[in-house]
């Protein structure tokens, strides 16, 4: 069972600054000092969102100064207000999964938090498991009765740092990581613990697409 909610609830016209055009290079007098404005994410910092925006989705490698402004100015999206675009997706969701054998799950996924994260925190029957993406950390905690905490913790770092975005570093290199699992699979090596088996893959985009 699963139910889902979600809208948009901070991304839409009635919410956007007073005075706001509809093209930040273009007609908007908040150009330098509104928080998303396309002058602030694409052309004071032009490396941060190089990999997805100019080189992929725009088409253009080494883009030049001129270059990104021709194209914020012009008929890209990313050149647009983000209030006043005609996109219906939600900018923040709630997902609770209830599991045939009694375990429940629950996802959130906020589009105007204050800094990119991803962070799990599993819950079992003898302790839980932390896991914080930024931080390339996870956090063991055991049930441990005999201890003055009632528990132990082990802290595994995983020395994740460098180049996070891009081919080899996207989503902490996890990326590069299924590709490999992927090819050794096909070529009869033994699957890795990341690699599922195709019926838990389907089982999961269901779940998606029901959310």
């Amino acid at each position: 069972m699963i139910s889902s909610f979600g809208s948009k609830f901070q991304f839409k016209p009635e919410n956007a600054p007073k005075g706001a055009g509809t093209k930040c290079l273009v007609d908007c007098p908040l150009v330098d000092t509104c928080r998303y404005s396309a002058k602030r994410l694409y052309l004071d910092q032009p490396k941060r969102w190089a990999f997805y925006i100019w080189d992929k989705l725009e088409g253009i490698e080494n883009p030049t100064d001129e270059d990104r402004i021709n194209l914020l100015k012009g008929d890209s999206n990313y050149g647009r207000c983000i209030y006043k675009c005609d996109n219906n997706v939600v900018d923040h969701q709630s997902v609770l999964v209830n599991f045939k054998n009694g375990a429940t799950g629950t996802h959130n996924m906020v589009g105007g938090s204050a800094g990119p994260m991803r962070r799990i925190h599993i819950i079992g029957t003898k302790g839980e498991i932390y896991g914080d993406f930024e931080e390339s950390k996870f956090t063991v905690a055991k049930i441990h009765p005999t201890k003055t905490d009632e528990k132990t913790v082990e802290v595994v770092d995983l020395n994740v740092n460098g180049d996070m975005v891009g081919a080899y570093g996207g989503h902490g290199g996890g990326d590069e990581k299924l590709a490999a699992d992927f090819v050794e699979f096909l070529r009869g090596g033994k699957p890795s613990l990341a690699c599922t088996s195709i019926f838990d893959s389907v089982a999961g985009h269901l779940c998606v697409y029901l959310a």
